[in-house]
């Protein structure tokens, strides 16, 4: 086998079979790392054999580790073989799903797949339309702008000036803020993204949502998209769907759901309840890569129609051939153009597992945040948040604060979570079942750090 291929092979290989064993946290310091890259500097050629060692080394030794069972932080999951075979494929054969005739099998890969995860949410593949972006950011920007183009048809042409009053949004005080990036992006402005109260369960207030609409409209604004958030980063919660989808009905507003987490519930018959509801949105996000056990990004989005995005993105080209009757070619879709085969990674987890091994993962993953949950409040810790997805919220009288106790924790190298701060200056420790293989002995030993670290 060539040593290259064979270096690389025994990586992957050997990290599944160590990755509990390794410091969930980095353990080289910056000093350390500029100084392995100062000898690995450009001035001459080096063998890539070693190069995959050395590269390899860095990474494992000065990265926090979704890989890791006792990683309780973001929403990145473990990563299985079947996401890595994936991209390896992807990078492999580069094929290029910017247009459908130019990679006819990646791209029907991926319209395959994206149909199957649409139907979970009540979407008809026939009408409705889809595709894979970078992440949420890409998903929530694409759903803003579809909103807008929806709403105020001469916004494509006569941008923001077109809709003759001021064109205002809105979202939680929980929702993203990757929506301030976006009213900023677009040339809205970073004012007209309204943050509504959210109530004492962190969930958009409907009154609250209703009373700031009449009142910009009092004020000559033009209301146009609701945001609603399914599963926020900070404590998981869920905005009441039925209710805001009658609001902007009544409105005659575009409502985009951001569930780039929450997501994960549509995988399991028995949560599936928990997000009832997402079918009445007009757009979805919703990231495979906070979902799936598959490497970054995979970020996706759905729309009812495809005809606000396609009046958003559609160009003509001299250089571009004309599509095959019946296809759509991405890049009069979407924002991007040359775009990598992102969907490989998911056709092939749901291949390998099935709908039902994917459920389980997901029903595995929500009994072990009951799990950690019942073992916090055991501790004497007092739950905070209580969303019905795997993430707890919590706190406990005592004169360390949040950021301290989860800077120690990350220091030992066991575990790894992240404090989380509310605007009502609300401060807690957040820890969230990310991992599918995180099971009851590492929800203990993250537990007993904590015990140990606020008792000293």
């Amino acid at each position: 086998m060539d040593t290259v291929i064979s270096n690389l092979y025994q990586r992957i290989v050997g990290w599944e079979q160590r990755a509990r064993e390794v410091s969930v946290t980095p353990r080289l310091s910056r000093r350390e790392i500029q100084e392995e890259l100062a000898r690995l500097d450009f001035s001459e050629p080096r063998d890539l054999a070693e190069l995959v060692n050395r590269v390899a080394d860095l990474l494992e030794k000065g990265t926090v580790h979704p890989n890791h069972p006792r990683y309780f932080g973001l929403f990145n999951p473990g990563v299985r073989r079947a996401g890595i075979v994936a991209d390896a494929l992807v990078a492999l054969y580069n094929p290029q799903v910017g247009a459908w005739w130019h990679s006819p099998a990646a791209c029907e890969m991926e319209s395959w797949t994206l149909a199957h995860l649409g139907r979970k949410m009540g979407l008809d593949p026939s009408t409705s339309f889809a595709t894979f972006t970078t992440g949420g950011s890409e998903a929530n920007l694409t759903g803003v702008l579809s909103g807008l183009a929806h709403v105020f048809p001469g916004y494509t042409k006569g941008g923001v000036a077109a809709a003759g009053k001021a064109p205002v949004f809105y979202g939680s005080d929980q929702a993203h803020d990757s929506f301030v990036k976006i009213a900023r992006i677009t040339g809205l402005g970073e004012n007209a993204f309204r943050r509504v109260r959210s109530d004492a369960r962190q969930r958009l207030d409907v009154e609250d949502l209703r009373a700031a609409i009449a009142r910009d409209r009092v004020e000559g604004k033009s209301p146009f998209l609701v945001v609603a958030t399914v599963g926020t980063t900070a404590t998981g919660a869920i905005d009441p769907l039925a209710d805001l989808a009658s609001l902007c009905k009544a409105q005659g507003l575009w409502l985009h759901a951001d569930a780039a987490w929450g997501g994960l519930a549509l995988l399991s018959a028995s949560s599936r309840a928990h997000v009832d509801g997402l079918s009445l949105a007009d757009s979805i996000t919703w990231d495979a890569h906070k979902t799936f056990p598959v490497p970054m990004g995979a970020g996706m989005f759905f729309a009812r129609t495809r005809a606000p995005s396609e009046a958003v993105f559609s160009v003509r080209t001299a250089y571009v051939p004309d599509g095959e009757p019946g296809t759509v070619d991405l890049y009069q879709q979407t924002i991007q153009w040359s775009r990598r085969f992102i969907g490989l990674k998911i056709f092939l987890t749901l291949a390998e597992l099935g709908d039902a091994g994917m459920g389980k993962l997901v029903d595995h993953q929500m009994r072990m945040g009951a799990h950690l949950r019942e073992s916090l409040a055991a501790a004497g810790f007092r739950l905070t948040n209580d969303s019905p997805l795997p993430i707890a919220c919590f706190t406990r009288d005592g004169s360390m604060q949040p950021a301290e106790i989860a800077r120690r924790v990350s220091a030992e190298g066991h575990a790894w979570l992240s404090e989380v701060r509310l605007g009502n200056g609300a401060h807690w420790l957040r820890a969230c079942i990310t991992h599918h293989d995180t099971g009851p002995e590492d929800i203990h030993q993250l537990v007993a750090s904590i015990q140990n670290i606020t008792s000293m």
